[in-house]
Formats: C-alpha cells, sequence, structure tokens
C-alpha cells in the first residue's frame, strides 16, 4: 500500500491548495468563489460567504460544566477516576457533584462537547444562528440559563424539554494538563425520536446542509442519528461523526456499524481510533493502519471519507481517498495563568467546521481547529466572552 505523509510548512502550502476539500458542490455559496482559496501568508481582509441561517446542525447532550482545578490525585482516586478520561456518571460518583459544588474555586458554564463546537462556531462565523443545536434539557432555570448562554454566543437552540429529569451536568476535574470528565446526563438521556417529526425541527432539518453528531449523543439515541445519517446520504448532505470516546466505541459498536456508512467525515483522537481497532478486531495498534481502514470503510454513496485523527502532542493525520496522508504539526503551547485541555478537541471541531462549511481549503480548515484549540486552553472551561474576537490574521 502505498503512503504520501506530508510535513505541511508554508513552503509546502501550493501542494495544499491542490488538495480537494469538498469532492462534490453545493448551491448556496455566493456566486463566483467556488474556486476562491486564501494564501496562508495572506493577511488582506478575507471576502465574507454568505452562509445561510441554521446550514450546520449539531446534535449533542447539553450539559452544565462543573469545572474544577485540583493540584493531585486524591479526588481522582477516591471517585475511582482517570487522569485523562471521559465517563458516564453512575451511583457512586452522587456525591462527586456534591463535593467539587463546595470547593472554592468550582466554576460553572454551559457545556456538552457538541453544544461547545457550535458556540465556537459562531464565534469564528461571527454572523448569529448559522448554526443550530439540539438535545434534551429539563424543564428548570438550569436549562433555560444554558439556553441564554447560547443565544449569547450566536447559538439557535431547538431543544426537546423534559419534565422527568434536571437538567444534566458534567463534573470536570482539571489536574495539570489532564482532565477527567463525569457526566450525569440527566434529561440529556432521553431524547427522543418524536423530536425530528416536530414542525418547526422539520424544517430546521431541511434547511441544514451539514449535521455534526457526537459519539455521546449516539450513545443516547442512535435511532436519530440513523434516520438523519441516511437521510442526508440520500439528499448529498454532510454527514459528520465524532467519536467522543472510548466507552462509546465499546458500548455502541452495532449502532456504529449501521451509520458508518453515511459517515462523510469521522474525527476521533489516537485513544479512539485505537479503541475502534481493538472493537472490531483490527489487531493493530498502528494509526496510521486504522486511519485508512477507516477512510475505505463501505459507503453508501460515492462520495470519499475524510478521516482525522488528533493528538494533544502529535501531528493531526488526515486521511483521504487514494491512501492520501496529511500531517498536520501541532504548534507547542505556551500556558498562561491557567492550562485548561477541556473543551480542547471541542474547539478544534468547531473552528474545523466554521471553515469547512465556507468551502475554504482543507489545510486552512485544521490550522483554524488548530488556533481555535489553542485559544481555549488559557480560559476555564469554554467562555467565549473570554476570548479575543476572532480575525484570520491569527491563523
Amino acid at each position: 500500500m502505498s503512503r504520501r505523509i506530508l510535513g505541511l510548512s508554508i513552503k509546502s502550502f501550493s501542494l495544499l491548495q491542490r488538495t480537494p476539500i469538498h469532492p462534490f458542490e453545493q448551491v448556496y455559496f455566493v456566486k463566483g468563489l467556488e474556486n476562491y482559496t486564501r494564501s496562508f501568508c495572506d493577511c488582506k481582509e478575507p471576502r465574507k460567504m454568505e452562509l445561510p441561517e441554521g446550514v450546520l446542525m449539531g446534535f449533542g447532550n447539553p450539559l452544565l460544566d462543573i469545572t474544577c482545578t485540583v493540584e493531585d490525585n486524591v479526588i481522582l482516586e477516591k471517585y475511582g477516576l482517570e487522569a485523562n478520561a471521559a465517563i458516564i456518571a453512575e451511583e457512586k460518583h452522587d456525591a462527586l457533584f456534591d463535593e467539587l459544588m463546595n470547593m472554592e474555586n468550582v466554576l460553572y458554564s454551559a457545556g456538552g462537547a457538541c453544544q461547545n463546537s457550535m458556540r465556537i462556531f459562531q464565534w469564528i462565523v461571527q454572523t448569529p444562528f448559522r448554526a443550530i443545536f439540539t438535545g434534551a434539557v429539563g424543564k428548570d432555570k438550569l436549562g433555560d440559563r444554558i439556553e441564554k448562554r447560547a443565544r449569547a454566543d450566536g447559538l439557535l437552540t431547538l431543544y426537546q424539554l423534559k419534565d422527568e429529569l434536571p437538567t444534566g451536568s458534567c463534573a470536570v476535574i482539571i489536574n495539570g494538563p489532564n482532565r477527567s470528565l463525569v457526566a450525569n446526563l440527566g434529561a440529556a438521556s432521553l431524547f427522543t425520536e418524536d423530536w425530528v417529526d416536530e414542525d418547526e425541527n422539520e424544517c430546521a432539518l431541511s434547511r441544514a446542509m451539514y449535521f455534526y453528531f457526537t459519539g455521546f449523543f449516539l450513545a443516547v439515541c442512535a435511532p436519530v442519528v440513523e434516520r438523519i445519517a441516511r437521510m442526508c446520504c440520500e439528499s448529498n448532505r454532510i454527514v459528520i461523526l465524532n467519536f467522543s470516546a472510548v466507552f462509546v466505541l465499546q458500548m455502541q459498536r452495532e449502532a456504529l456499524s449501521n451509520i458508518l456508512q453515511y459517515v462523510d467525515i469521522i474525527i476521533c483522537n489516537k485513544e479512539e481510533a485505537i479503541a475502534f481497532g481493538d472493537t472490531n478486531d483490527w489487531k493493530t495498534k498502528n494509526v496510521f493502519e486504522i486511519g485508512s481502514r477507516l477512510q475505505k470503510l463501505p459507503k453508501a454513496n460515492v462520495r470519499p471519507r475524510l478521516v482525522m485523527i488528533t493528538d494533544a502532542v502529535c501531528p493531526v493525520l488526515v486521511f483521504q481517498e487514494n491512501d492520501r496522508i496529511l500531517e498536520y504539526p501541532v504548534p507547542k503551547v505556551k500556558p498562561g495563568e491557567v492550562f485548561d485541555t477541556n473543551g480542547c478537541g471541542d474547539a478544534y471541531v468547531g473552528g474545523f467546521l466554521a471553515m469547512y462549511v465556507q468551502r475554504m481549503p482543507l489545510d486552512y480548515c485544521i490550522r483554524t481547529g488548530i488556533f481555535a484549540s489553542q485559544q481555549v486552553l488559557n480560559v476555564v472551561g469554554v467562555q467565549i466572552d473570554k476570548l479575543p474576537k476572532f480575525s484570520e490574521k491569527c491563523i
């Protein structure tokens, strides 16, 4: 099998402008910009593309992030948590939330991986309501607070409201460069397929051209993911799936096998890629081999799949058709007063999608994702109001 890996730099950028990113055509983009690309060194004000309202839809679990920074592993060991993992809360974790909320340095912020990505997307595109986010929340003050925060960040929400459980929350424990996530899904765990058939939601679904699903949402309501993914395949629209966490791959193998044929872009980190290989008995931990095999999995349409494997230190790997593999180095980060890795992956997705829906070159999309993730590093939680105003000159 031939393999090509490019270490990308300014000198090699000319190669990237010949790298296809969208092997299909859409009709709503501004006329005359079909072949528009920008130089990596071009600091001129870019042309604005008039994205339609609701062009991107995100499906995830809206949660209140309860973030606390610790200097040791005492609380992790107390509740049997790993230093860098994401899990669903069990009964033994009930006391964890109470303990965190009683700490002095606790921070509350609107969260959930997908909602964070959509808020970063809006931070970059700057025009409100280009993205829509949905998930289930309780009929409570917390749900209202999360919705107000999302709308303040320019994100339109179409939540499914639930009486049975309160709005969910996520304990975020930061220890140096590591973060441990424990999600108490609450109402988010009750999302149901009848949301798709409501008139307002049907309108939003018909308008969107890009659909982003987290693995966390797949674990909650796989029928919705499969139904919408099949609809996208039949109507020539784009499906993006984030594996999200190792436990998703271990527990949702059948659901994944049903929807991957419709997925155009797969996003995962190195640990998740290896876990996918393990659950499918691929007998390899080589991320290059796993990425290549993921890219070649059967598809229900002729559009080539794109696979991105991220890592905190190693380069971002991008797998395309015909065994093309691109490598994007991640610049070293100098931590400021705060170093919070929670939300970095979410920010990467938001940054990538903000340029991808504008049909920018693949290099530009990924560099924007890397830039967004680095901005979030020095802020506790994904707090858009704490980030500088986005400018393409920064990338």
